[in-house]
């Protein structure tokens, strides 16, 4: 039965990519329901289709296969299907597939266990983690069916258990977590050679520090180097791993060499090209290594394949359309000089949420066609703009503030500026700013840097120089106190502010230091590129002036046109 499937499932593929590419995805209607950060977590509920099946089989996921205890190919096909839908945090279609895989063939444990697994806390929601009410249920057929396991499996399920109380608050989640990581790390000696065990372990431990493995300064988290290590040794054994390949982008993607994970993502990119979160996943890698066109194109790829999951398997109400991968992908087009794709990504990003006045995140999401303006010194756009920003909408109202006022600065009206930095200060003192998206930035951090940054700008204006450095300065300060997030909560680097500005007050070998420091946290961004070369040419240097100028012009190679400075400035 599998060996049937396989190619309905690769004809479903190219049908698929018939039908959605290289058309440009529609641009969605705001939503509510049918929007998701970034692979949202189980529901706790699904409906089965017409002909009483869970799910039918999705194309594009590749072949990777786990061997369990069953009898019949398709409940292993169900089974793998399901696993490779865990890994790539697409949870609704894993419950779905290892229910799949269950209703195929009764009493089989692991079909029971990966609904357990796939119902758990995960990664980009390890804070906010519901435990389903249909999990106490599972967990008990999951308990009767341990009969038939192997003893391997046996372990698994027992572990499974250690991950789950019968709280229904699950209050003692943290406690939780550890002792299923822990229960996990045991099993890795027992079966040495089993890369899952090791690849779950990896996903335990990263659970319980979320986007938290490298500081600032490029050292590691104490937990870090087992991680990558143990990543890197599964994918020594097994390149294609399709759960390494991708957690070994979020364990390096803030480190000083994000650049590792390059080979890998591509890899991702074309193991799992039906797979929305993996394809997604390989613009992380390519934003981080300054590869930011391919960051772009990516991502039309990977909403495509939310449309068309959604599609084929319309009784799970899949997510259409992702606010995240638009985000990230107006980031990397808007740092790629693209501005015309930029604006484009960047409305199709805004059109994707719908703010309330709590929701500052959306409401960040909602400006990045303004921020996108100021990247590209689009002054007489930002002072036009028809849309009026909701007034309780605070964060999104300050944002305004500072993209006007900048504008005005750069188009010689100070006092105007002023008041719109006035306006700023006094919007930063609404406490709906200081509230965290946990385990990332509140919003009243990047409020200070667009408050220096705005400052520094109508200060240098009014010929303050000394005091206007300094405001720079405390931006770049308070953009380093930022935790790592992608797309990061501060668009545009406060570095390229500062060297800018001192270049303008002739302090050229300062600004190469700026610039060789942002070149460290954004490496191969053509703006810090080009700052670099400007700062060496204005001190008459010759060395690597040619090798910098070939940089910057291969970073914006699909600029819609190469910019003169570091950022866009009168």
């Amino acid at each position: 039965m599998k060996l049937l499937l396989l190619p309905v499932t690769f004809i479903s593929f190219v049908l698929g990519i018939a039908l959605y590419w290289p058309k440009p995805a529609p641009t969605p209607a705001a939503s509510r329901e049918n929007i998701a950060v970034c692979g949202p977590s189980y529901s706790g509920s699904s409906t089965t289709t017409a002909d009483g099946k869970f799910i039918v089989a999705l194309p594009g996921w590749g072949h990777y296969s786990y061997p369990v205890t069953v009898k019949s190919d398709s409940a292993q096909f169900y089974f793998d299907q399901g696993l490779s839908m865990y890994y790539s945090y697409h949870f609704k279609e894993a419950v779905a597939s290892f229910r799949e895989s269950a209703r195929i063939e009764k009493n089989n444990p692991m079909a029971l266990w990966g609904q357990a697994l796939a119902m758990g806390p995960y990664y980009n929601a390890a804070h906010s983690y519901t435990k389903p009410e249909a999990l106490a249920e599972v967990l008990k057929q999951m308990n009767e069916a341990a009969a038939n396991a192997s003893p391997r499996e046996k372990h698994l399920i027992k572990a499974m258990n250690s991950r789950y109380s019968s709280d229904p608050k699950d209050s003692d989640r943290a406690a939780l977590n550890l002792t299923y990581s822990q229960k996990i790390k045991d099993l890795m000696s027992v079966y040495p050679d089993d890369q899952d065990i090791k690849v779950l372990y990896i996903d335990a431990v990263m659970l319980m520090h979320a986007w938290d493995f490298w500081s600032k300064d490029g050292t590691s988290k104490p937990w870090t180097p087992e991680l990558v290590s143990i990543c890197e040794k599964v994918l020594k054994n097994n390149p294609k791993h399709p759960g390494a390949l991708h957690y070994y982008i979020h364990l390096t993607e803030a480190s000083r060499h994000p650049d590792v994970s390059l080979a890998g993502a591509e890899t991702l990119r074309d193991l799992l090209p039906g797979v929305a979160h993996m394809v997604h996943m390989s613009s992380h890698a390519y934003e981080r290594s300054g590869l930011y066109h391919k960051g772009v194109e990516v991502n039309n790829l990977a909403d495509n394949n939310l449309l068309y999951y959604d599609l084929l398997a319309k009784n799970l109400a899949l997510t259409k359309h992702s606010p995240h991968y638009f985000a990230v992908q107006s980031y990397c087009a808007l740092t790629a000089g693209m501005y015309s794709e930029a604006m484009r990504y960047a409305q199709r990003c805004r059109k994707s949420v719908a703010p309330t006045a709590e929701t500052t995140y959306d409401q960040y999401l909602y400006m990045i066609p303004v921020m996108t303006m100021v990247r590209m010194g689009k002054w007489d756009q930002i002072l036009n703009d028809s849309v009026v920003v909701d007034r309780h909408w605070t964060y999104a109202s300050l944002l305004s503030d500072f993209a006007k006022g900048i504008a005005l600065v750069n188009t010689g009206q100070i006092d105007s500026a002023s008041a719109h930095l006035e306006q700023l200060r006094i919007k930063m003192k609404d406490p709906v700013l200081t509230k965290r998206r946990i385990p990332f930035n509140s919003p009243i951090q990047a409020a200070g840097i667009a408050e220096n940054i705005l400052n520094g700008a109508i200060l240098f204006a009014r010929n303050d120089r000394a005091t206007a450095i300094n405001s720079f300065e405390k931006a770049v300060e308070l953009e380093d106190k930022l935790i790592y997030t992608e797309p990061k909560d501060w668009p545009i680097p406060s570095r390229q502010f500062l060297g800018a500005y001192l270049l303008k007050a002739g302090k050229p070998s300062q600004a190469q230091k700026v610039y060789v420091e942002d070149l460290i946290f954004n490496p191969g961004n053509g703006w810090s590129l080009l700052g670099l070369y400007n700062s060496i040419r204005a001190q008459g240097k010759k060395q690597n002036r040619t090798t910098y100028k070939a940089k910057y012009q291969i970073a914006f190679a699909h600029a819609d046109q190469i910019p003169s400075s570091s950022v866009f400035m009168k």
